[in-house]
């Protein structure tokens, strides 16, 4: 299996008051069994399950939900877990490494209001479901530059660096694609340096105040790029997580990785195929599809039962990437919002998480 190759881009915007384009929000929750080859290469199981609900309008939005063969809340039954024996104890220890890449593409401006407001709802997983995990949390940069092309929150005319808010000089990992944010930029974004008690560039277990950290990083706003799959391919790459990276330490051996990719379009942008990027995954944490869930949202349109608009036959890249690894959970964008959704992708987690022996 091969990474694919770090691909960092540097540009920066001057202020121009961007406007962004609006399109529709879809959801509907689709888990995907695999399993996996001897080589680690994912293979796709014959099973899946869709479940999807009745949109708001033709537009659709409804609220997300999904169902498997077996298991109370619509999470698989992963039979019986193993006592491991002799060997390695089982469960992931207590660590789970969340990495969030959520698309700052004009076209998410209809769906800023609905991720944002499904924030409150995965803190509150995150705190009860959690609680004695260490975990970590990183929102990437989907965009590969800090500009700040719709000066809103400027309080002049960002005269003597007209490229950055109102005189706020970029850190050296800003501007680099796939690094943790620590300053979203732009229309609907954060504008402000969050404040990470942990002085890395991801959220740590102990983060004061932990609602506003969460959504300070993963407010990206509408200026910037789709491109997740490739986004979360450079965020685990060696070049970034390897010492002396912008995300150092972040991705650890002995936990649980749990990607979380959000964009409203089927990631024509990305560099590869769903094979390249589900290989990639595996490969970050050392051929061990086990040690990962992956939880996409994303259009639907792909599909009968679509909540985003009319169906339209399409190579569906990212629910294919979700097909190919062997614990994963697609839904809807259109959906009325995600805390649902982020409450059975933790059931998911927490089951995965008691099967999975570091090894």
């Amino acid at each position: 299996m091969r990474r694919l190759g770090l691909a960092a881009l540097v540009a920066m915007f001057a202020c121009n008051n961007g406007e962004g384009q609006q399109s529709g929000f879809s959801s509907s929750i689709t888990t995907a069994p695999v399993t996996s080859s001897t080589s680690g290469e994912p293979v796709v199981s014959s099973t899946t399950s869709t479940a999807s609900t009745t949109g708001e309008d033709s537009a659709a939005a409804g609220s997300v939900g999904s169902s498997s063969s077996s298991g109370s809340g619509g999470v698989p039954d992963l039979g019986v877990i193993p006592d491991g024996g002799d060997g390695p104890p089982p469960g992931c220890k207590g660590k789970v490494d969340f990495l969030f890449t959520i698309s700052s593409a004009p076209t998410m401006e209809p769906k800023q209001a609905r991720l944002k407001a499904s924030f409150p709802g995965f803190i509150a997983t995150l705190e009860s479901e959690f609680a004695d995990f260490d975990y970590h949390v990183m929102s990437s940069n989907t965009s590969g530059f800090w500009g700040y092309p719709s000066c809103v929150g400027c309080q002049d005319i960002c005269a003597d660096l007209p490229e950055y808010p109102c005189g706020t000089s970029p850190e050296p990992c800003d501007s680099i694609r796939g690094a943790g944010v620590t300053y979203p930029i732009g229309e609907h974004a954060s504008n402000e340096r969050c404040e990470l008690a942990s002085g890395l560039r991801y959220i740590t277990t102990g983060q004061p105040m932990l609602e506003d950290a969460f959504a300070c990083v993963a407010s990206m706003g509408i200026n910037g790029a789709d491109g997740v799959a490739e986004t979360t391919v450079l965020a685990l790459s060696d070049e970034l997580d390897g010492p002396g990276g912008c995300n150092e330490g972040f991705l650890r051996d002995d936990a649980l990785l749990v990607v979380v990719a959000i964009q409203d379009t089927y990631d024509e942008g990305s560099k590869g195929t769903a094979e390249d990027w589900a290989a990639a995954l595996v490969e970050a944490k050392g051929g061990d599809a086990d040690a990962i869930v992956l939880l996409v949202i994303s259009t639907d349109i792909d599909m009968a039962d679509s909540l985003c608009g009319p169906t339209i036959g399409v190579e569906h890249e990212l629910r294919t990437w979700t097909e190919l690894m062997p614990h994963s959970l697609f839904g809807s964008i259109c959906a009325e919002g995600y805390s649902d959704y982020f409450a059975e992708a933790a059931a998911k987690i927490t089951e995965q998480c008691e099967v999975f022996a570091p090894q």
